[in-house]
Parts: structure tokens; sequence; C-alpha cells
């Protein structure tokens, strides 16, 4: 059943297309404006790079939370898989896994293309692409907790960012982190096992407590 409803939400999305696009679009807006904003020379944007595509993926990835559960509370399908006998992990487990495909991936294959405008070198972009795979878990886990909580709540973005926020801080940063001790030799630091810790505690402990969200909403 898990994966009947990934299927259904990648057919759905693919042909509408507008979450991925929308997310696409204020990635490489993003981007484009804090390059122009701090002066848009290589001297100055090499070295903050990795932070500029850190920022527009969990931007763009925060804007899309609210996407996940509303439209489906809204016109019953949630109820439905529930009355259906889908347990509410299994949901949130299946939405976790649409919302990478859909939301996450498409950012993630892009940032070849933005870093070659930004001049990173070929390392960096491989650390980088390391990096934000290993934090995906958290960034999904994190926003499923939130959309579930705000299923009912019509335009309920602000609220899933101010819940969000205090959850993506310590992602954001480790991931930074593990980016700059990162070395040829040795991609896998300490700070990026820390990540990976991370991402695991957020599947461990977010998907029970999106399941839960989502089942008080629903009764």
């Amino acid at each position: 059943m898990i994966l009947n409803i990934i299927k259904r939400d990648i057919i759905i999305a693919s042909r509408s297309g507008s979450s991925a696009l929308n997310g696409l679009i204020f990635f490489c807006l993003f981007i484009a404006l804090a390059s122009i904003s701090l002066g848009g020379t290589n001297e100055v944007l090499k070295p903050l790079s990795p932070a500029l595509i850190w920022l527009a993926i969990v931007f763009s990835t925060m804007l899309s939370y609210q996407n996940i559960f509303q439209e489906d509370y809204k016109d019953g399908n949630l109820s439905q898989l529930r009355l259906g006998g889908v347990s509410a992990l299994n949901i949130c487990i299946a939405k976790s896994f649409s919302f990478s495909i859909q939301s996450i991936f498409p950012l993630i294959l892009s940032i070849p293309i933005v870093a070659v405008f930004l001049d990173m070198p070929l390392s960096e972009i491989k650390t980088i692409i390391v990096t934000l795979l290993i934090a995906t878990p958290g960034l999904t886990v994190y926003g499923v907790f939130s959309s579930a909580i705000a299923a009912k709540i019509r335009g309920g973005t602000f609220f899933i960012v101010l819940i969000t926020s205090p959850f993506l801080i310590p992602l954001l940063i480790f991931g930074l982190e593990s980016m700059n001790s990162a070395s040829d030799v040795d991609i896998f630091n300490s700070e990026l096992r820390v990540l990976i810790g991370l991402s695991l505690i957020a599947s461990a402990i977010g998907l029970p407590a999106s399941a839960a969200a989502l089942k008080t909403n629903l009764e």
C-alpha cells in the first residue's frame, strides 16, 4: 500500500508539475538574487557558494511542506486511506518518500548546473551532494511532521516554517561544517557522521510523531 500511495503522489505531481517547478524556480531565484546582492564576483561567491546552496534548498523545501498533506486532507483522500485500513504511520512513510522524490531530489540534481555558475570545484560539488543526500531524511521527515500538525490549517505556511526552523538549523550547521572539514581522502568526517545521526534520529522520532499528529487530525 505504501508503494501505491507513492506511485499515486508521483503521478499527480508529474501531471501538475507545480510543486517541483516552484521549488526549482525559488532555488534558482535565491541563488541569483544572493549572488547579485553579494557583488557577483567569483572571489566573493566561491567561499560562500556551499552556504548559498544549502540555504536555497532548505528554504525551497520549507515552502513545499504545506502541500504534503493539505490537499489530500481537503479532498478526503486521507480519510479514505484510514477507512481502508492504512495506518497513519504507513501514510507518513509513503508521503516522506514521495516528497523526497518530488521536491528534494530535483533540487539536488540541479546542483551541478548551479555550481558551474558559482565556479565550485568538482570535489566541493561531490561533497555538497553527499551531505544533502544524507540530510534528505531529516529535511523530509520534519516537513512531514509539521505538515501533519497543520493539515487542518489553511494557509499555514508561516506556522509550518515556525515549527520546522529549530529542527532544520542543526542539519544546516552540521551539513556546512561537514563540507568545511571534508577532504578527498576522508569525506566521512566526524561532522558528517553527526549529520547521519541527526537524519536517523529524525526518522526514528519524527515518523511516529507525524503519525500521531495525523491520526489526531483525522479523528
